[in-house]
């Protein structure tokens, strides 16, 4: 089998980057949340997530408009949340136990991730940081991963996951990383953690 491995929010605290440049930078762009507090990193050492990061539309979490956060995270501050962005806790040594499970099932792992072209150094960068060798890197627009050569995709997006099901003509394949933004989805495969993938997978 072919499985694809998507990064932000899969392998790479994105929310988590985000939110630490905004508390530094933009603190007029916070919101108050009463019912959980300020916010933090998005995910605790079980992985669970703790964070305003609660809706896709990423301007719905904060003072501010789409625009203004691409601005930050695509261009001003990529550096800092993608190039240093931290990993999600337990992601990189589970990622470590997929390799060796692939090779010993004649598996192949690819990572799909969506990234500007600009800015596609910093990811590559950050996957050679934590040693993630995979076999391909495919940059593709998240609407477009349907199209990506491959049996499996992990990835946490619910944009990704509805056009996978509209293009593909079916679920099947499509393993949601589960999100605090994606809980609305009726998915039919859902993971915590990606350890989960190789019980899936046979």
């Amino acid at each position: 089998m072919k499985i694809g491995i998507d990064v932000d929010g899969v392998l790479r605290d994105f929310c988590g980057g985000l939110i630490n440049v905004i508390q530094k930078h933009y603190p007029q762009y916070i919101k108050k949340h009463p019912n959980y507090g300020p916010p933090y990193s998005i995910y605790n050492t079980s992985g669970e997530s703790n964070t305003i990061i609660k809706d896709w539309q990423l301007e719905k979490n904060f003072n501010c408009t789409k625009k203004d956060l691409q601005q930050i995270y695509w261009y001003d501050y990529a550096d800092k949340i993608l190039g240093d962005g931290n990993p999600i806790p337990s992601a990189i040594p589970q990622m470590y136990d997929l390799f060796e499970w692939a090779e010993e099932n004649e598996h192949t792992l690819v990572c799909v991730t969506s990234q500007k072209e600009h800015a596609y150094h910093y990811t590559l960068s950050w996957l050679g940081k934590y040693g993630l060798n995979f076999d391909t890197v495919y940059f593709r627009k998240g609407r477009e991963k349907w199209q990506t050569p491959v049996d499996y995709l992990v990835d946490d997006s619910p944009n990704n996951w509805h056009s996978w099901k509209k293009n593909r003509g079916y679920e099947s394949g499509f393993i949601l990383m589960d999100r605090p933004y994606n809980k609305h989805l009726k998915s039919t495969c859902r993971i915590k953690e990606l350890k989960e993938v190789k019980d899936i997978i046979k």
